[in-house]
């Protein structure tokens, strides 16, 4: 399916990712895991950063992936806002699924949540390598 043809489909089957590092309490992590549009957004805009951000990250573990729905973020008061991003950061969108496809651990997590590579839209990793947010439609 490609990415054009997928476009308006992004609010039915959203998910996003967060990889969260072991030094982090439960509690930082469930706050700075939270997910709102415009960390949806910001990601999207940021895609190469957050590239050099995920590569940097060391003995990452499948267990500290965590897949979460966003599919009600973005309602008919909002989606445009999306598609505009999405239509924006195309070219970039398919580098950062070559980036993520090369990386196991990643991989592992989205396919232990039956969540395609081909569904990856952005990624998002907090400060400090406190985490990843990989966001899919």
């Amino acid at each position: 399916m490609s990415l054009k043809s997928t476009l308006f489909g992004v609010v039915a089957a959203a998910a996003m990712v967060t990889v969260a590092v072991p030094s982090t309490s439960a509690a930082q992590t469930q706050k700075s895991g939270q997910v709102t549009r415009g960390n949806v957004i910001a990601a999207l805009n940021n895609i190469d950063a957050q590239i050099t951000k995920l590569n940097a990250l060391n003995n990452l573990t499948i267990s500290q992936v965590r897949v979460v729905n966003v599919q009600n973020l973005f309602n008919k008061n909002n989606v445009n806002v999306l598609n505009r991003a999405l239509n924006r950061n195309r070219t970039k969108i398919l580098n950062l699924r070559n980036v993520l496809n090369n990386n196991e651990v990643i991989k592992n997590a989205l396919n232990s949540n039956n969540v395609a590579l081909d569904r990856v839209i952005a990624i998002n990793v907090l400060s400090g390598g406190g985490g990843v947010t990989v966001f899919r439609q």
